[in-house]
């Protein structure tokens, strides 16, 4: 919502019949609350991760306040103008800092009868050796020389051994069930929330988890462009580029010979840093069966 074009974009969306969900760290939304109803965006995540003086210690000070007076916006505007959408949801990263704060965010700090959706993550991280792993692979298959953009997730499991795993695990379960109860859409990573699977995940022993994937699909089915029109497929490391939109189309990029050079690695491999996305945590997913007069890359 920094973008001074934003409106022009929405709409030109709009036009393709497209949707727009939009991660948001809620401090625009007041001002822009009219046109993301207008312009049928259809559902907004605002980071938020506990009450008022927890969230600001870990967002930036103001933040929540900010936030909050962005939602009641946005949900006012959509009253006032009789619209279903945008669907307000809270995406909410849990750390070290916040973990014993959830249900008081959740069921005191916020009026949760605003929300129609609830997204529960544990803090993204990789150990110092996977994130070497990472680099020592970028240089071999993609010439790529290092990896600045992923080190920024790089912590070790140590700064983690002092959470109650139960506690986190007991106050999702309570979300859980409220959700279920109000017809909220809850979100949560990994997807199943127990205390063994939490304490295996702070504990960095990701691969002994329960619905971790063995393999990636979104090489095949999907592709993101950043701000500087660098493409890649993945939405958390964006060090391996695989084309760039202001020098070819979509297209051209997405059939080149980097990006199957990417996918022919990952039909064998997962990356060293594919714990740190939130993804690997779901169901396995689904084998892309091949379509006649289509390769799975078309796919």
């Amino acid at each position: 919502m920094l973008y001074p074009k934003i409106e022009d974009v929405l709409f030109a969306i709009q036009r393709a019949g497209s949707k727009v969900h939009l991660p948001t760290n809620g401090t625009l939304l007041a001002k822009h609350a009219d046109l993301l109803v207008e312009s049928g965006v259809d559902r907004i995540w605002v980071s938020l991760d506990g009450p008022e003086a927890i969230n600001d210690q870990q967002r930036g000070a103001g933040v929540f306040r900010r936030a909050i007076n962005g939602i009641q916006a946005v949900h006012a505007a959509r009253a006032r103008k009789r619209a279903a959408a945008p669907h307000i949801g809270i995406g909410t990263v849990i750390t070290p800092l916040n973990y014993r704060y959830l249900e008081q965010f959740f069921f005191e700090a916020i009026d949760i009868g605003l929300l129609d959706c609830i997204s529960l993550e544990l803090q993204a991280y990789l150990t110092q050796q996977d994130h070497a792993d990472y680099e020592r692979v970028l240089e071999s298959q993609f010439n790529v020389s290092a990896a600045p953009i992923a080190r920024g997730f790089v912590a070790e499991a140590g700064q983690f051994a002092e959470m109650d795993f139960g506690l986190i695990a007991s106050q999702v379960a309570r979300i859980a069930a409220y959700c279920e109860q109000q017809g909220l859409y809850l979100n949560t990573y990994p997807k199943v929330m127990s205390e063994d699977n939490i304490r295996k995940y702070f504990s960095a022993q990701w691969f002994s988890m329960s619905h971790v994937k063995t393999r990636c699909s979104f090489p095949f089915l999907s592709t993101e462009v950043n701000a500087r029109g660098d493409v890649t497929s993945c939405h958390a490391f964006y060090d391996l580029t695989l084309g760039n939109v202001n020098q070819q189309s979509i297209g051209e990029i997405w059939r080149g010979e980097r990006y199957e050079r990417y996918r022919r690695y990952l039909r064998r491999h997962l990356f060293p840093i594919c714990q740190a996305c939130c993804l690997f945590y779901n169901e396995k997913p689904p084998v892309l069966e091949r379509q006649p007069g289509v390769s799975r890359a078309a796919q």
